[in-house]
């Protein structure tokens, strides 16, 4: 009797465990059932954002990009060849002021409207519409545009400056009587005798000009000149060709100030042309200047090279053509450039290649190359 007492305790105490089992299991079943109700109710409910009204954007009353464009294309296309601002004329020089001026007499308002821009942005990108948006993005380049413009004109200016201040604060240069004879050695002969041929055939009755052609086409990277040989000469043209292009592009020459170098072409292709004529044709082409049968001239785009000073060279120089040739080359070239003349620094000092040393160095020593024109293009404050 005990034992089946013991047995039925036993059987209900496990029937109460199996239901305390099952209610426990539906349970928590019911309330993982109610919280993925309650999940998917949250996600199915939408909100409505509040719309933002913002200020609306204030278009200025000028065209940035077209009215820096229109003073730029008021430079002459001659104006615009590469290299640096040395290289450029004085009325190209000026050219390229006049434009930058114009620009930067409108720079606060540029600048106040680019300031606008930049703080409209940071307090409302969030709500801005596309068009507006994209009109703000090219906006925000006028700060970097307009302080380029500005420093260009002031590289303009100061290039001005020191061609028009030869003489300013400039440095005297003495070199040894060795240096001054190695600096006419060009590893050429055609230097020493001109290119002069040793007899002329025939007399020429009605002189002209003829042009020293070539192959070579138009290279807008480099300066691009001419050659004419005027027929009552006896100069040899395939000479003149080889000796300038060796002088142009020497090491000790204007490269050094124009960070570009000089390719013979056709006339017609050319920037400017050298014109080796007789003193009465030179007198023609240098007109209104006044060359008087002895001097040679730079008028307007030609670089006209008087035979008489050529042949003879000029009274400092003694016998010493090669530097005169030197010289004479260098000199007009750099009237083509935009330099004009100076003066000797000191007696005993190299003449600076635009003195006119062909009507005396004053003390100074004869020099044929640019020596003084470098050192103030690159180191010049």
């Amino acid at each position: 009797m005990q034992q089946n007492t013991k047995g039925l305790l036993l059987f209900v105490f496990l029937i109460s465990v199996s239901v305390f089992g099952i209610n426990l299991f539906n349970n928590n079943d019911s309330e993982e059932s109610v919280e993925v109700t309650q999940t998917t109710l949250f996600e199915a409910t939408t909100t409505t954002s509040p719309v933002v009204k913002i200020e609306k954007y204030a278009y200025p009353s000028f065209d940035f990009e077209k009215e820096t464009t229109s003073s730029l294309e008021s430079i002459s296309d001659l104006c615009y060849i590469t290299g640096n601002w040395f290289s450029l004329t004085r009325e190209c020089l000026l050219e390229w002021e006049n434009s930058l001026k114009i620009i930067d007499s409108k720079r606060d308002a540029y600048l106040e409207h680019y300031e606008y821009t930049l703080n409209y942005f940071k307090n409302n990108y969030a709500n801005i519409d596309e068009d507006t948006f994209l009109y703000i993005v090219s906006t925000l380049t006028i700060n970097e545009k307009v302080n380029f413009f500005t420093s260009q004109l002031k590289e303009v200016e100061e290039v001005i400056r020191i061609k028009e201040n030869q003489d300013e604060n400039i440095t005297s240069i003495f070199l040894s009587d060795e240096s001054v004879t190695k600096s006419k050695e060009l590893e050429t002969e055609d230097l020493k005798n001109g290119c002069y041929l040793e007899n002329l055939e025939d007399p020429i009755e009605s002189p002209e000009l003829i042009e020293v052609e070539t192959i070579n086409t138009r290279d807008d990277k480099k300066f691009n000149f001419g050659i004419k040989v005027e027929s009552s000469l006896n100069i040899d043209p395939e000479c003149i060709k080889k000796l300038l292009d060796l002088i142009l592009n020497h090491e000790k020459g204007w490269i050094n100030v124009t960070d570009k170098g000089f390719h013979h072409t056709n006339v017609e292709d050319s920037d400017f042309v050298y014109i080796f004529a007789s003193p009465e044709t030179t007198d023609e082409l240098c007109y209104p200047l006044q060359t008087n049968g002895i001097y040679s001239c730079r008028n307007e785009r030609e670089i006209v090279i008087n035979d008489f000073r050529w042949k003879n060279g000029a009274r400092d120089f003694l016998r010493d053509l090669e530097t005169y040739r030197l010289y004479l080359i260098n000199h007009e070239t750099g009237h083509i450039l935009g330099w004009g003349h100076t003066s000797c620094p000191k007696e005993g000092a190299i003449a600076p290649v635009m003195m006119q040393q062909s009507k005396g160095t004053d003390g100074c020593v004869p020099y044929g190359w640019p020596i003084y024109e470098i050192i103030k293009a690159n180191f010049d404050d």
